[in-house]
């Protein structure tokens, strides 16, 4: 006689709970390096082959834990693009997708100039813990491409995949915001279609239209907001919060559409960017080289923040960073060494906070005992701050060690 799982002798309320431990998306969510990240329920799973009443309960909280999406598409190289740039895990691609039909929507997203061909849909599932990171990639991508959305049509198509199909097709309205809402920050699309089994509720629909009808903020006010960010951050490091002054340096990023993942930096809306500026206090400026002056502020401060952490590899990592690509637009490269007067940029917009991004660099590259090229960011910086004193003693003295 088969003996019955100690499990089953538990009150159904903590089955339950334990249940939804296990089989909730965080708990399954596999963390890499930069903040990407995976889903493996394969061990969770195993919770419907132990018998069947465990199976049917499991089952149950499985489902009404994990909402899945799928996104149609006729281009390939979207799935890839959203899980690069976007970080956006993919549960399933292609036939493995197809396949699955346990999605509460679909995502049609084609060109009706072009239109989808049966056959030629491009298809990947996603969970609704990460929808809003897909909006927010197709976001990014519609700034940095402004022509894109009005060539698109988005259609959204509600389905019930739990409710036996001898009982009317239901979602909660809660449920149907969280689908549909997301979509909210995707604007000016040739076409918004939705539909679905069950219909969606009007007042969903209607606040979703109403959404998307607000305008984009504009390039001066991310700009503004970018600035109030930084001063913020500045202050909480003078006042000796270098690790709040990082997360206010981050959300100055973020404001101006650049996304910081671990050591990944994304930069997006180059074109939203690029224009002369209308408003105060930027008029009659190029938005883009405002954008890259704050760019250079916020690494400065950045490498500021983890010396005061002595957290020196992160410094040189985003001081280099900075450092290289410059040096790479210079026609610089390992086999080529640039003298420091032509490395020093001094008619760069940003010339003096580079000077800093040298100097604070130099610095943690003393720190981690690499002095030699310690000397070669400081000669550099020497140049750019001429009149700094720090500058001057930290060179004099890198030099008085190498002999």
């Amino acid at each position: 006689m088969a003996q019955s799982s100690p499990l089953l002798d538990l009150p159904p309320e903590i089955r339950e709970h334990i249940y939804a431990l296990m089989l909730r998306p965080d708990a399954n969510r596999l963390y890499h390096e930069d903040e990407y990240s995976s889903y493996d329920y394969k061990d969770a799973l195993k919770l419907f082959q132990i018998n069947r009443q465990i199976y049917v309960e499991s089952r149950k909280v499985f489902q009404e834990l994990n909402t899945f999406i799928r996104v149609e598409t006729p281009w390939p190289e979207a799935q890839f693009h959203v899980a690069s740039e976007g970080h956006v895990p993919l549960i399933a691609t292609g036939e493995k997708s197809t396949r699955f039909d346990k999605h509460s929507m679909t995502v049609g997203i084609d060109a009706p100039e072009v239109p989808m061909e049966p056959g030629e849909e491009q298809r990947f599932t996603v969970l609704l813990e990460d929808l809003e990171k897909f909006c927010q990639m197709w976001f990014y991508s519609s700034l940095s491409h402004q022509g894109l959305n009005p060539q698109l049509r988005l259609t959204l198509a509600l389905r019930d995949p739990r409710t036996p199909d001898y009982e009317e097709p239901r979602i909660q309205k809660s449920l149907q915001r969280r689908l549909l809402l997301p979509f909210s920050m995707i604007k000016t699309l040739r076409s918004v279609i939705v539909s679905g089994t069950p219909k969606p509720l009007a007042s969903v629909e209607t606040e979703l239209r109403d959404l998307q009808a607000i305008p984009h903020r504009t390039p001066e006010a991310c700009l503004r907001d970018a600035m109030k960010l930084k001063v913020e951050g500045n202050a909480e490091l003078v006042n000796g919060h270098p690790r709040e002054a990082l997360e206010l340096y981050r959300q100055a990023w973020l404001a101006m559409h650049v996304v910081i993942k671990g050591r990944k930096r994304h930069i997006h809306a180059d074109a939203y960017f690029g224009r002369e500026m209308r408003e105060e206090p930027f008029r009659g400026k190029n938005g883009q080289s405002e954008r890259l002056v704050l760019r250079v502020q916020l690494v400065a401060n950045t490498c500021l923040a983890y010396l005061k952490l002595e957290n020196y590899v992160e410094a040189e990592f985003w001081g280099l960073r900075s450092i290289n690509m410059l040096r790479e637009a210079l026609g610089a490269d390992e086999r080529y060494d640039i003298p420091p007067e032509d490395e020093a940029v001094l008619g760069f917009p940003a010339a003096n906070e580079m000077g800093k991004i040298y100097y604070r660099t130099a610095l943690a590259k003393k720190a981690l005992d690499d002095k030699a090229s310690a000397r070669k960011l400081l000669r550099v910086a020497a140049i750019y701050l001429p009149r700094d004193e720090s500058v001057k003693k930290e060179l004099t003295a890198c030099a008085l060690q190498i002999g």
